[in-house]
């Protein structure tokens, strides 16, 4: 069950460990959960101011992730840790957990450019 929050992108309860004896790690197929998408707008003005015949000034502003978005990095998919004493289960408490992003905030940028 994917909920979409950053605490927990899907519940860990869904899963069941599997048995020690048949050596592999589950039946979930590929592409079962879904991270989440990315999203950015970016924008950029420019401004050519005729200096001379041949030589011109730009004047460019750029920004980038214009509204920005806060977009989520996969989330933790390690559901399951070896048991211990203290965690008989072995369920991980950082299960799809996303603790970062993918992209960077906003950025803004000026630039003068003389072409000749």
């Amino acid at each position: 069950m994917v909920t979409g929050n950053p605490n927990q992108w899907f519940n860990p309860n869904a899963f069941i460990a599997p048995p020690a004896t048949i050596g592999f790690y589950g039946n979930a197929g590929r592409n079962t959960y879904i991270g989440p998408g990315l999203t950015t707008w970016d924008f950029s003005v420019l401004k050519d101011t005729k200096i001379r015949e041949s030589l011109n000034l730009q004047f460019r502003a750029e920004i980038f992730n214009l509204l920005n978005h806060a977009n989520f990095n996969t989330p933790n998919l390690i559901v399951f840790t070896p048991p211990t004493a203290s965690n008989p289960s072995g369920l991980s408490g950082t299960a799809g957990v996303i603790s970062s992003t993918s992209s960077t905030s906003r950025q803004v940028q000026f630039a003068l450019k003389l072409l000749w």
